[in-house]
């Protein structure tokens, strides 16, 4: 029996990997080893450690601290890939990892265009569960190309927490509250 149900563990773990996104994966492993192309892979774990330091030595308020353990918890491994100095990947395999990342339920949640000059971030959420995370620049006038994907669990209520706890602090000013209308008297 405990053979039995090693062979099933054993098989399941390939499963496991379609997890990942084929058309970035494909897409980093085909351009990673270009000349000046700088790229990095850091597993979850790590970043969760790093993260547990940082709120450690951090001045945050019990509130924010407690909503960064929260969101650090979440955070799966970051893929990170930088070209500089004229090296252009070729148009046509920018185009197709967008097509193909459309194709695989990712949403645009910031596009900017400007000349020659693309920046764009996209999440693919399942079930209100923000599961990936991936942002890109690519200037083709300069040949700089900038690629982050970040694997994650992270559900769409907690993104409204951050949001709305920023969004407290940093325009607690602007933010006018209604008043209750004044209600005369009637003689």
């Amino acid at each position: 029996m405990k053979n039995f149900l090693l062979a099933i563990f054993l098989l399941s773990v390939p499963m496991l990997a379609f997890s990942q996104n084929k058309a970035l994966n494909k897409f980093y492993r085909k351009h990673k080893k270009g000349k000046q192309v700088q790229n990095m892979k850091v597993p979850g774990w790590l970043i969760r450690f790093g993260g547990k330091i940082a709120i450690k030595n951090s001045d945050m308020d019990k509130g924010e601290e407690e909503l960064a353990r929260d969101l650090i918890k979440q955070a799966g491994g970051v893929k990170f890939m930088y070209s500089e100095d004229g090296v252009n990947i070729p148009q046509k395999s920018i185009q197709k990892l967008m097509d193909d990342l459309h194709k695989d339920s990712f949403d645009d949640l910031i596009l900017i265009k400007q000349g020659q000059m693309d920046f764009q971030i996209m999440i693919q959420e399942v079930d209100g569960i923000v599961k990936n995370l991936f942002m890109f620049y690519n200037d083709r006038v300069e040949g700089e190309m900038a690629f982050v994907s970040m694997k994650m669990k992270l559900e769409l209520d907690e993104v409204t927490k951050l949001v709305e706890k920023g969004m407290e602090e940093k325009y607690h000013d602007l933010i006018i509250e209604e008043e209750e209308p004044v209600v005369e008297p009637v003689m």
